[in-house]
């Protein structure tokens, strides 16, 4: 029989950032918070979005998204909620005891995510 009490395992911050990361990407919806990108951004861009605290076995995350308009927000916002929750715990075995949505914007389907303008210009302006 084998001694468990040989070494140990850890899961690090970035790795729990990342999951999180590709969770909310893979959700519909959900716009990119950077000028230029069609979609919300994986990879090393995508930790200024997502911020997670590692205690112990305990995670709590915190998900700044861009809604699509016309997508219902609050019904997104769980879907990130949701999907977070279960990716992480299932993919790390950490317990998930919070994740906090926060909305930062909505932009148009049509235009240019990076208008950061926050307000959108009149087509008959144009």
């Amino acid at each position: 029989m084998a001694d468990l009490d040989k070494g140990s395992v850890g899961i690090s911050r970035e790795v729990v950032t990342a999951i999180a990361g590709i969770a909310i990407s893979e959700i519909d919806g959900i716009a990119s918070l950077r000028p230029g990108d069609t979609a919300f951004r994986r990879g090393e861009g995508m930790k200024r979005y997502v911020d997670t605290n590692v205690d112990g076995d305990v995670v709590a995350v915190t998900a700044r998204i861009t809604v699509v308009y016309g997508y219902p927000i609050l019904k997104i916002a769980k879907q990130v909620q949701a999907r977070i929750k279960s990716e992480i715990e299932r993919m790390t075995g950490l317990r998930v005891s919070a994740v906090n949505v926060d909305v930062q914007k909505i932009v148009k389907p049509e235009s240019p995510v990076g208008d950061q303008s926050g307000e959108w210009e009149d087509e008959d302006e144009a």
